[in-house]
């Protein structure tokens, strides 16, 4: 190869280079099909044929039935509380977690937190109930990139979920 094929190559080379360091964070936004929200099923641990699971047991003693789409949670020895697969979003701006569901038994957390369950965003209570309930647990994403949805509860626990959705509700600027 001549000098300036070579002087060419490197050139073509630093500027995709550079191009790659300036679009690496918007890799981890979420894609066109998830930019407004995410709509989570209900397998837990196992997906359903080329349906992968949305959640993950934290408890080995914890059963989850899936009837009539509906999933019934049911702690009786050592607590409840199953995991949402990291859910992608956009920084700085405001989401909800939308559940839909009833609380049978036990009172449950409803918990956003960083995709390693390692600091809670925001959180609230869930009560028992007689009937179908919709909770909404409105969050600043801050600085995060991705959020895992946790629900947490104490022994003897029975709690049924319908539906939980990650909402976008608006832009940057305070959420309220």
């Amino acid at each position: 190869m001549s000098r300036s094929t070579d002087v060419a190559l490197a050139l073509a080379l630093a500027i995709a280079s550079l191009g790659g360091v300036l679009l690496f964070p918007r890799a981890l936004e979420p894609g066109r099909s998830e930019e407004n929200g995410i709509a989570l099923n209900l397998l837990v641990d196992r997906g359903d044929g080329a349906k992968a699971n949305d959640w993950y047991t934290g408890t080995a003693t914890l059963r989850s039935r899936l009837s009539g789409g509906s999933l019934r949670l049911e702690s009786h020895d050592s607590g409840l509380q199953i995991f949402s697969r990291p859910l992608a979003l956009f920084a700085g701006e405001c989401y909800a977690v939308v559940v839909h569901g009833r609380e049978i038994a036990g009172t449950s957390q409803l918990v956003v937190s960083d995709e390693e369950v390692r600091t809670a965003l925001s959180g609230m209570r869930l009560t028992p109930s007689a009937d179908r309930a919709d909770w909404k647990l409105v969050f600043d994403s801050g600085r995060l990139r991705r959020v895992t949805v946790v629900l947490l509860g104490q022994e003897d626990n029975v709690l049924e979920l319908d539906r939980v959705a990650l909402q976008r509700v608006g832009g940057p600027g305070p959420c309220g």
